[in-house]
């Protein structure tokens, strides 16, 4: 997966991206306070995401896998002049543990989870439940069961309540999609 990324960003295709920030992202946050909230964006790709919510006055951590596009997100918050509210890890969010992050208020996966095995995706959760603050919020977009290639991703929304339900309630659900493919967006408050 993570050369099918890498090779992506190189060669400047970003399909997958949805422009703009997504509302339901945005009409999220717009109830925290600018100064004191910090925001992880899991799975950030180029920072497209963190840059916009920079911008709106928020601090902004993106994790992505891929070093091209880490180098960009930074890049490019420089050039957009909010490189103090941002910062940029490259790693793995299955091991977030490893990566030294400081807590956060609110987290959000546009495309990442769903694409995780069972053991990765544990991992992911673990290391999530660690960095988010208690009562912060967790929102998740995640694509429902289909078939890619020759293997299912994504998960439907009773195992996805039951494989957060250690560490996390869920709230609301919603089931708008920027794409083609079936996903449900998660919005969860960490117990």
């Amino acid at each position: 997966m993570k050369f099918i990324y890498s090779l992506a960003f190189l060669l400047g295709a970003d399909n997958w991206k949805i422009d703009p920030t997504p509302k339901e992202i945005m009409e999220t946050i717009k109830s925290l306070p600018k100064d004191e909230t910090t925001i992880l964006d899991l799975g950030c790709g180029d920072g497209h995401d963190c840059l916009t919510i920079a911008k709106a006055g928020y601090k902004t951590i993106g994790v992505d896998f891929v070093p091209l596009a880490i180098r960009k997100a930074r890049k490019d918050a420089e050039k957009a002049g909010v490189r103090e509210q941002t910062s940029f890890y490259q790693g793995n969010v299955g091991n977030l543990e490893l990566l030294n992050l400081p807590k956060v208020d609110l987290a959000y996966d546009l495309g990442c989870f769903h694409l995780l095995d069972r053991e990765n995706a544990q991992k992911y959760i673990e290391g999530l439940a660690a960095v988010l603050k208690k009562d912060g919020i967790f929102i998740l977009k995640a694509f429902t069961p289909r078939q890619q290639r020759k293997r299912t991703v994504g998960y439907a929304p009773q195992e996805i309540e039951k494989m957060f339900a250690s560490s996390f309630k869920v709230e609301k659900t919603s089931d708008h999609s920027y794409w083609r493919f079936p996903a449900t967006w998660y919005w969860m408050r960490k117990l």
